[in-house]
């Protein structure tokens, strides 16, 4: 492509994207569909451009790293919210499971997958996308909101860790177990050491382009970590669940002796505050070139298939069904908008990205990922726009 397009290209997104998300404050309408028309759209008008997949995993990447940090770096535990914080991984847990169990079970009929490539191919549609959930939830505040945003990112890492384990073992057995426990130890230790260096470094006042060597370390450990297939999104979790929190630990007997004279959490909380702001620009940033990515990439002759239509429908009703009937039984206000809130779509992509070879079914239509992304992100425009309407007519009676 010529450089003087391309930049043309890159700012006419960024422009249209931050009107569509003017427009999902007004009227609900999630950006994330406007950036995926924007997409289809940029297809008709640059058809020859060449978009390699490359593009989308690296800008998917970021996204979800940018996105799931964004909103852990704000989220506070305290014994108000702890119950919400559990509620919400037992929750995501279930919903996962079940519907990769519902979702599997369809694909074994239409394309006689065995079971094993099966939940493979499941699980991915069975996450919850929390680089659509949090954005999307800027106007929402309080207990539903929290435990929305608590939710999918839950969702993300109880998926993924379920789909590392898969694609590393041929089947379920003791030894398998281990080794993915082990694995799953070995994240856990390795993000708690780098948290603590980090905060050191973030203890130090007036250090220039220090939240850029933040960001550099974060996804320079993540990228190796997805390498080697661990969990690496526990890294982002506990980074910005522990400095957040931290003056809680501090006060805490073992985070008095191991942690007090290392980390200081005032210079550490305006730190972390000024990053915010660079971290919500990277991630408006990323997702605007990502979803309108997604959408240049989308096959619509894939989508006219009456069998991606309705193994699509399938699957959305099975997804709707899980998360109606979990959702209405422990949550007792916003169960609508709570069961709308289920948009699949980076982590899903991503995730279908990193099938291995040897895995993959030739057989699988790849329209049904676009149409279940497509389609959840309208239910979820739907369930706020009707949440939004609701709550002015009650404002106004």
């Amino acid at each position: 492509m010529n450089t003087y397009l391309f930049l043309i290209v890159f700012c006419l997104i960024l422009i249209a994207s931050f009107f569509f998300n003017y427009i999902q404050k007004k009227l609900q309408i999630s950006s994330v569909i406007l950036l995926l028309l924007s997409g289809v759209v940029l297809q008709f008008v640059l058809p020859t451009l060449s978009m390699p997949d490359a593009y989308l995993k690296v800008f998917g990447t970021l996204g979800l790293l940018i996105i799931v940090l964004e909103a852990v770096v704000d989220l506070e535990v305290h014994r108000g919210n702890y119950k919400t914080l559990l509620l919400a991984l037992v929750i995501s847990i279930i919903i996962v499971v079940l519907s990769s169990g519902l979702i599997a079970s369809a694909f074994m009929l239409a394309y006689n997958l065995s079971l094993h490539s099966a939940v493979i191919y499941a699980i991915p549609l069975s996450i919850v996308s929390s680089a659509i959930v949090i954005p999307s939830l800027s106007n929402l505040e309080g207990v539903t909101k929290e435990f929305l945003v608590l939710e999918s990112i839950f969702s993300d890492i109880v998926g993924v860790l379920l789909f590392n384990f898969l694609i590393s073992s041929n089947q379920i057995d003791l030894i398998n177990i281990s080794k993915f426990s082990m694995n799953f130890v070995f994240m856990m230790v390795l993000s708690l050491l780098t948290t603590i260096v980090l905060g050191i470094a973030l203890s130090r006042d007036k250090v220039k382009n220090l939240h850029i060597l933040i960001l550099a370390v974060l996804i320079l450990i993540y990228s190796v970590a997805k390498w080697f297939h661990l969990s690496a999104l526990l890294l982002i979790l506990i980074f910005g669940v522990f400095l957040r929190n931290l003056p809680m630990i501090l006060n805490t007997r073992l985070g008095t002796k191991c942690f007090a004279k290392h980390l200081n959490h005032l210079t550490i909380h305006k730190n972390l505050h000024s990053m915010q702001d660079l971290i919500e620009d990277l991630g408006f940033i990323v997702r605007s070139i990502f979803f309108v990515l997604l959408g240049y990439s989308i096959k619509l002759s894939g989508l006219m298939s009456l069998k991606v239509i309705l193994l699509g429908l399938m699957i959305v009703l099975a997804i709707y069904a899980v998360r109606w009937v979990v959702v209405h039984r422990t949550l007792k206000s916003d169960v609508l908008l709570a069961t709308t809130m289920a948009p699949r779509g980076l982590i899903t992509v991503l995730l279908f990205f990193q099938i291995p070879d040897e895995l993959q079914s030739q057989l699988f239509d790849e329209g049904i990922t676009f149409f279940v992304v497509i389609i959840s992100t309208l239910i979820m425009s739907g369930g706020l726009f009707y949440r939004n309407y609701t709550k002015r007519l009650k404002a106004n009676s």
